[in-house]
């Protein structure tokens, strides 16, 4: 198993996990990691975490990310998800190691960003509701598509060749990728309209070029295919 980054980190020991703290949003302050996961072989590489030593030590050593119902819910996830959802999934040979952990910790009620990239690989960061908060869930909805952006950048970062195209059209522009970020988070026209304060039809024009560019032909595939790519 081969890691970019040192394995067992605190908060400013590592200049990988300071620059990942940089890209989050300043209202978060629960314990959070990020991975990047080859789809082909479920290797992992590039951990960055601000858990619990210990934790990080049973986790990685024990390459549980193998057994990681999260990990595996995220393979088939385009989409921000809560780890209920991932629960829901038929346990594997194994998983009981990973349950275990988490009970340990108090590690069981969380949230998972998900981002594909062009050489089937992943990016997941999660966020750990430790203190069992009552708002965890409600912060999280409020910043849904900053902290996704922060994912899509901090991983193309980290990963420079994530974002590479085989494509003659042009990159999508800013607008259009904030669009796309938007539907990819389930907002109707009428409110990215009011969001982005434009107008519902200059929306659905950024939508058209997004699904032209991207060689799809409904705005629903357009969200799968970026999201594959790295770019919503």
């Amino acid at each position: 198993m081969h890691f970019n980054a040192p394995l067992f980190v605190r908060p400013g020991q590592d200049p990988n996990l300071a620059t990942l703290i940089e890209h989050l949003p300043s209202e978060i302050d629960c314990p959070f990691t990020y991975a990047t996961i080859d789809k082909r072989t479920f290797g992992l590489s590039n951990f960055l975490s601000s858990f619990p030593i210990a934790w990080q030590r049973k986790y990685c050593g024990e390459a549980l990310h193998r057994v990681d119902p999260i990990i595996s819910h995220g393979v088939q996830s385009v989409a921000p998800f809560h780890w209920t959802e991932a629960y829901r999934r038929k346990p594997v040979q194994g998983q009981g190691a990973f349950e275990q952990l988490t009970r340990e910790f108090s590690m069981q009620d969380g949230y998972t960003f998900v981002v594909h990239d062009p050489q089937q690989r992943m990016g997941l960061l999660s966020l750990v509701n430790r203190e069992q908060s009552p708002h965890f869930h409600r912060q999280i909805q409020h910043i849904k598509g900053t902290l996704q952006l922060a994912l899509v950048a901090f991983h193309s970062g980290m990963n420079p060749d994530a974002m590479s195209q085989n494509t003659a059209e042009p990159p999508l522009t800013v607008r259009e990728h904030t669009i796309l970020g938007w539907v990819s988070l389930g907002k109707s026209y009428s409110e990215i309209a009011c969001i982005c304060d434009i107008r519902v039809r200059t929306v659905k024009f950024h939508m058209a070029n997004i699904v032209r560019k991207l060689e799809v032909d409904t705005a629903k595939q357009a969200v799968f295919v970026a999201s594959r790519l790295g770019i919503a």
